[in-house]
């Protein structure tokens, strides 16, 4: 499995922004839309603010793959959903951590979102 590097993970935890593109029904990349990102160990993860409703999320289940810009990194990556316990708590406290100052942070680590639960896996 693909791992990313120490180099781009110092990188991306830098920037609170990631922009993901995602194919479209028709295999053309959509237009890259913001989301945030944390850091859980040496795994990148986002949430769909919304839940598995997100169109974003349910994007991603669809088609496995997408393509981020993040902190000067660009990267194709495959989409896995995790869903036991322990991942799902150390998302919880890469949010907290990372967006602690927000408004917008309850509802990411509310149990909706916590459905929603993505990994970023570095392709190539």
């Amino acid at each position: 499995m693909e791992q990313w590097t120490q180099a781009e993970l110092e990188a991306i935890a830098k920037d609170p922004d990631l922009y993901l593109s995602i194919p479209n029904l028709n295999g053309m990349i959509h237009e890259s839309l913001w989301i945030w990102i944390v850091q859980a160990g040496n795994e990148l993860y986002a949430r769909g603010y919304s839940g598995t409703k997100a169109r974003w999320y349910q994007a991603a289940k669809r088609e496995g793959r997408g393509h981020i810009t993040v902190g000067g990194v660009e990267k194709d990556v495959r989409f896995e959903f995790p869903d036991d316990p322990e991942t799902i708590d150390l998302v919880d406290e890469g949010y907290r951590k990372k967006y602690a100052d927000s408004p917008r942070l309850e509802p990411v680590i509310r149990s909706q979102a916590r459905e929603a639960t993505v990994r970023l896996v570095p392709v190539g």
